[in-house]
């Protein structure tokens, strides 16, 4: 008997929503792992009434979408874990803007070294929640970063909407770091806000989940070494459950 294995995601908006549905589904599929769910963080509920539902007396708008304050990631963690417990679940939150009451966060952020300071954050997060079904993982430093695995499509995917071209300018920035994560996260120099100096129209939104799929998963694990450790993560989770069966 074959055993199936399941991962939900709780990840931090709308794009990083649709790159696990639309991009990692078809290779952690090839390795036996299977995208059970993805969600952004729920960050409030808020309960209505009105006439279409007088019969059912109060219900709720769920909000999800962004980083709110870590006991809001917790409570959504657990309660996923609690509610689907034949699944695993992991994370895709940026660090960039992770908000300041994640544990560790300050030991973390002075902390030299860019995959130190995730290291100490996906530690403290697991130890804050010690299920084995639970794989936490936080992007370095925010999901543009992953972009900047191959510069010339993104290029070409955003040029024709810009009228212009900035291969050379994204060549000089990707050129200055070791590794596309490595992109510093500063108000004015995280990824995002370095592609939007350069493309004024830029919504990541619109355009992340077309220049990601463009570049392709083994490009952008090439590129990207704490992405890739992610994904080795994942992957064996589908060998672990095929030695069970």
């Amino acid at each position: 008997m074959v055993t199936t294995i399941r991962v939900n995601f709780i990840v931090e908006g709308q794009t990083e929503e649709t790159f696990v549905r639309r991009i990692l589904n078809e290779p952690l599929a090839k390795c036996g792992v299977y995208v059970s769910g993805a969600r952004c963080v729920e960050t409030g509920r808020k309960k209505i009434r009105g006439l279409n539902i007088i019969k059912h007396g109060k219900q709720e708008i769920i909000f999800r979408g962004g980083m709110p304050s870590f006991e809001k990631i917790r409570r959504d963690i657990e309660w996923w874990l609690d509610e689907d417990r034949k699944a695993y679940l992991t994370t895709m939150f940026d660090l960039y803007a992770l908000s300041r009451d994640f544990p560790k966060y300050d030991s973390a952020i002075g902390t030299r070294g860019h995959y130190n300071k995730i290291k100490i954050l996906e530690d403290a997060l697991k130890k804050e929640i010690p299920n084995q079904r639970f794989i936490p993982y936080i992007q370095l430093h925010e999901f543009e970063g992953l972009l900047f695995s191959d510069v010339k499509i993104m290029d070409d995917v955003l040029r024709p909407y810009h009228d212009c071209s900035k291969l050379k300018e994204l060549k000089i920035i990707r050129d200055q770091f070791h590794t596309p994560e490595e992109i510093n996260d500063g108000i004015e120099t995280a990824p995002s806000k370095r592609i939007l100096n350069l493309f004024k129209s830029y919504q990541k939104v619109t355009y992340g989940y077309q220049i990601a799929q463009r570049i392709g998963i083994e490009a952008i694990r090439k590129e990207c070494p704490h992405f890739n450790e992610w994904m080795v993560k994942l992957g064996r989770l589908g060998i672990y459950g095929q030695s069970r069966s």
